[in-house]
C-alpha cells in the first residue's frame, strides 16, 4: 500500500493475534485482581463508618451535633418517603394486578422456550417434587426444560435426580429436565445459590447441548426458583406476554420481578417469623410499582437469556451470594445501564423458615431460624463495595437518574437501618430524657404495625387470606409492644454482625456463609406438633 512492499508470512501474522488475544487475557486477569483487591478493601468501609460516628460524637459533642442532626432529619426524611412510597404501592397493587391481569389474557400465539433453573442443596425431594407439579401444570411446560441445579456436597443429589426423572420423563410434559451437579472443589468459587446456577445456567445454555434434531438448543427466557418457591401459570404467561411486546433490540434487556407470600406453613412458625416474612413482602412490593428504576428481585427472578449471557450471569465467589439482588446490579452495570425492568403482579409462594431445619423445636427455634436467615439476607451488605467498584470504573453512569434509585437501594441494604438508630442516639445523647429516646424508638414499631396492618388488609385480601381475623387484632398489639425488640433482633443485630465479620474477615475466599436448608413439614411432624 503507498509503495511499500509488505512480506508477512502467514504463521507470523498467526502468532501476532496470539500474541494479542494472550496480552488482552492478561489485561483481564489484571483488571479483575484489581477490582477483587478494591471491592475486598470496600467491604470492611461499613462498620469502621458506624464507629467513627459514635466517636466523634464522644470527642467532639459540640462540633458535630448540627452535621449530624442535618444527617438524622435527611435520614428521617427518606424514611418517611419510603414509607409512605411503600403505603402507595400496597394500596394500588390490586388495580395493577387487575389492569396487567385484563391486557397480559388476551389471546396470542407465543412460543417462546423457557428456562427454568432450581436451586437445590440438601433438602428433601419431596420438596422438589412438589414444586416441579406447580411447573407441569403451567400452559407453558411443553416449551420449558427444568434444570435440577444441584450440589455435589450433597451426597444424596444423584439419588433424588434419578427420582425426580423417573417420574417426570416419561410423561413428556417438559420439554426437557436436566439435572445438574456442582462440583463442591473449584478453586475461587464459593458454594451456594449463585454457584449452582451458574454452573447449571452454562452446562445447559451452550452450543455442545443440542436438541433432538442435532440443533443447538435455544433459550428466549430464563428463570430462577428457590427449591420451596411455587409459581402459578399466569406468572410465566405474563412475563411471556410483556417480553413478547417489546422490540427485538429490547427483548435483550428484560428483567423481570415479582412479589413474595409466605403462607404454606403460616400457622406452624412463631408469630414472629411470620411479622417479619410479611414486611419483608411488603418491602418488596414497595419496589415494584409500574415505571420503577429499581425492580429489585428478591429469591425469584426471570430475565431475557441474552442478558444472562451478556451480563456474565452470576459472579460464584464470596461477593455474589446475594444472586438476586447481586444479578440487578451486575445486569445494570454490566450493559452501561442498558436493561428493561418489568415487575409481574403474580406472587410466588413459599415457606417460612422454622425450627425444624435447625433440628429444634418451639418459639425460640423459629426465632433462631428466622434471625439466621436474616444473618444470611444482610451479608448482601457486600453490595457496597460491588457498587463502589462498578462506580470507580464506570463513572460516566453517574449521569444517569437510574444509577442514583439503585445506589439508593444498596444504601437502604447497608446503612440505613444501623445510621438511623446510632445517629438518632447520638443527637439525644447527654441531651434527652429517657422517655423522649423510648418514644423515638417506637416510632419504628407503629411504623411496623401499620406495615403489616396494609398488608394484611390490602394485599393478602386480594390474594388470599393466612391471618384469621382475632389473630390480627392480638398481634396488632403485641407489635406495638415488641415491635423495637423485633427490629434489633431481626435487622439490627444481623446487620451489624455481617459489618463486623466483614471488616475482621483475612481471606474472603475462607468466608463460611450460613446455610440455610429447607425442609417441607409432613402430615406426621405437623399432628406430632399439636400433640406436643
Amino acid at each position: 500500500v503507498h509503495g511499500i512492499k509488505i512480506n508477512l508470512k502467514i504463521s507470523e501474522i498467526l502468532k501476532m493475534g496470539k500474541t494479542t488475544n494472550n496480552a488482552s487475557k492478561q489485561d483481564q486477569l489484571q483488571d479483575r485482581a484489581v477490582s477483587r483487591s478494591f471491592r475486598e478493601k470496600m467491604a470492611r468501609v461499613p462498620f469502621p463508618l458506624l464507629v467513627l460516628l459514635i466517636v466523634l460524637r464522644v470527642l467532639f459533642p459540640n462540633l458535630v451535633q448540627t452535621p449530624y442532626t442535618i444527617y438524622f432529619f435527611t435520614l428521617f426524611a427518606y424514611g418517611i418517603f419510603s414509607i409512605v412510597k411503600m403505603t402507595w404501592c400496597l394500596l394500588s397493587i390490586r388495580k395493577w394486578d387487575r389492569e396487567q391481569q385484563q391486557e397480559t389474557n388476551k389471546p396470542h400465539n407465543y412460543t417462546a422456550k423457557h428456562l427454568v433453573m432450581i436451586a437445590i442443596y440438601k433438602e428433601p425431594v419431596e420438596m422438589l417434587i412438589e414444586t416441579i407439579e406447580t411447573l407441569r401444570i403451567t400452559t407453558t411446560a411443553p416449551r420449558m426444560t427444568v434444570v435440577l441445579a444441584m450440589e455435589e456436597r450433597d451426597p444424596d443429589c444423584r439419588a433424588k435426580a434419578e427420582q425426580v426423572l423417573a417420574k417426570y420423563k416419561p410423561l413428556n410434559c417438559f420439554e426437557d429436565i436436566v439435572p445438574t451437579f456442582h462440583p463442591g472443589n473449584i478453586p475461587g468459587e464459593h458454594p451456594g445459590k449463585n454457584s449452582n446456577i451458574a454452573w447449571g445456567f452454562n452446562q445447559v445454555v451452550n452450543d455442545n447441548n443440542k436438541d433432538k434434531n442435532g440443533k443447538p438448543k435455544h433459550f428466549d427466557l430464563a428463570y430462577v426458583l428457590d427449591i420451596d418457591t411455587q409459581h402459578q401459570s399466569d406468572y410465566f404467561k405474563r412475563i411471556e406476554y410483556i417480553w413478547a411486546h417489546e422490540t427485538k433490540e429490547n427483548q435483550q434487556k428484560c428483567l423481570f420481578g415479582c412479589p413474595i407470600k409466605f403462607n404454606r406453613n403460616h400457622n406452624q412458625v412463631a408469630w414472629t417469623v411470620r411479622l417479619v416474612d410479611t414486611c419483608w413482602s411488603a418491602s418488596i412490593i414497595s419496589n415494584l410499582y409500574p415505571g420503577s428504576n429499581a425492580v429489585v428481585p428478591i429469591s425469584t427472578y426471570g430475565a431475557s437469556v441474552e442478558l444472562m449471557k451478556k451480563t456474565g450471569g452470576w459472579d460464584v465467589d464470596v461477593f455474589g451470594i446475594g444472586d438476586d439482588f447481586h444479578f440487578l446490579l451486575k445486569s445494570y452495570f454490566e450493559s452501561n445501564g442498558d436493561i428493561r425492568l418489568h415487575s409481574v403482579y403474580v406472587p410466588a409462594s413459599q415457606l417460612h423458615v422454622d425450627a425444624e431445619r435447625f433440628n429444634m423445636t418451639g418459639f425460640w427455634g423459629d426465632t433462631y431460624a428466622r434471625f439466621s436467615q436474616g444473618v444470611r439476607h444482610l451479608w448482601g451488605t457486600l453490595e457496597f463495595s460491588y457498587i463502589a467498584d462498578q462506580i470507580r470504573q464506570r463513572p460516566h453512569l453517574l449521569w444517569k437518574y437510574q444509577t442514583w434509585v439503585v445506589m439508593l437501594k444498596v444504601f437502604e441494604q447497608s446503612f440505613f437501618f444501623l445510621h438511623s438508630y446510632i445517629v438518632s442516639w447520638c443527637i439525644m445523647y447527654g441531651n434527652t430524657s429517657i422517655l423522649q429516646i423510648a418514644f423515638y424508638t417506637w416510632t419504628n414499631a407503629i411504623w411496623l404495625s401499620l406495615t403489616w396492618l396494609l398488608f394484611v388488609f390490602f394485599v393478602e385480601g386480594h390474594w388470599g387470606r393466612t391471618y384469621k381475623k382475632d389473630e390480627i387484632f392480638r398481634l396488632f398489639g403485641t407489635i406495638l409492644v415488641f415491635g423495637p425488640i423485633i427490629s434489633i433482633i431481626y435487622n439490627f443485630i444481623p446487620l451489624l454482625y455481617a459489618q463486623i465479620h466483614h471488616l475482621f474477615s483475612v481471606e474472603f475466599k475462607n468466608w463460611v456463609v450460613p446455610t440455610v436448608i429447607k425442609k417441607t413439614p409432613t402430615k406426621l411432624e405437623d399432628k406430632s406438633k399439636k400433640a406436643k
